[in-house]
């Protein structure tokens, strides 16, 4: 094969792979959809209905369980009721003001800090925001565009 024929096919083939990588990659965009995280705000509780050192047990849209402990005069506190150790559910000590998980006596504190037992992390936390009077919990999800 001479050097023109050589160069003619490469010049042929160059243009053809190209196209066929952009049809490509444009196919798989296609399938693969974009995902981004947004917030989603949800209402929980007035205040008023939430005394000091209180908690209220909340279950989001998606069946995630949490409690909220009022900490402060504005200021709220949403805990994951998911041990960290095994998965099992804690429940609010109201007379000893912490969390507790029956299945190893896992301990935390109202800010969801381990205070004993084998949880090997904290308890999940969620932000919170106080408009007015209502307290409402921030959730982190991954939306399809």
């Amino acid at each position: 094969m001479d050097r023109r024929k050589v160069l003619k096919s490469v010049a042929t083939f160059l243009p053809i792979s190209a196209a066929f990588a952009g049809l490509a990659a444009m196919g798989v965009r296609f399938i693969t959809p974009i995902k981004r995280e947004i917030d989603r705000k949800i209402f929980t509780v007035g205040l008023e209905e939430l005394p000091l050192n209180a908690t209220k047990r909340f279950k989001d849209l998606r069946g995630r369980d949490l409690m909220l402990v009022r900490t402060g005069e504005r200021e709220v506190k949403a805990i994951s009721t998911v041990c960290t150790h095994l998965g099992c559910t804690v429940f609010w000590q109201k007379d000893r003001q912490e969390f507790f998980c029956p299945c190893h006596n896992g301990r935390f504190d109202k800010n969801g800090t381990v205070l004993g037992g084998p949880p090997p992390a904290p308890l999940d936390l969620y932000p919170v925001e106080i408009e007015g009077d209502n307290v409402f919990v921030i959730f982190k999800d991954i939306k399809e565009v």
